[in-house]
């Protein structure tokens, strides 16, 4: 296994990565709302504000692994967690499963991201070939 603080860093640094995900679906959005009546622009916005849910997730996570510091504090880290969103039944994950789901919220940012990006570019092609 790699060094943990080195990985708990990099993890960090780049579940950090959410404000640029967030600042680039704002052309997209404001594209959408230019032709807002249109099947391309409502797919646009349901990607828009799932790529911002992925993006509130990485925040919480970039925030949250903070506090994880060594394996020892997980099951405590679990039981302030359970607070808030509810006993979560099982055993508790060690920490290189919790960088696995990090690591899969993170590229399900970019593929989202993606795909509004990939969306909103060939609405306007479409809208472009159809107005002349």
């Amino acid at each position: 296994m790699p060094d943990i603080m080195l990985t708990h860093r990099i993890m960090r640094i780049h579940l950090s990565s959410w404000r640029y995900f967030a600042a680039l679906t704002l052309p997209p959005l404001v594209v959408g709302f230019l032709h807002s009546a249109s099947w391309g622009s409502l797919v646009s916005l349901v990607l828009f504000i799932t790529t911002h849910y992925y993006c509130w997730r990485l925040w919480l996570d970039e925030r949250l692994f903070q506090l994880i510091e060594r394996d020892e504090n997980l099951v405590s880290f679990d039981a302030g967690m359970a607070c808030i969103w509810g006993k979560r039944t099982g055993v508790t994950r060690n920490i290189a499963q919790r960088w696995q789901g990090a690591t899969r919220l993170f590229y399900r940012a970019i593929v989202s991201l993606v795909l509004l990006w990939l969306v909103v570019l060939v609405n306007m092609i479409y809208w472009l070939s159809t107005s002349q």
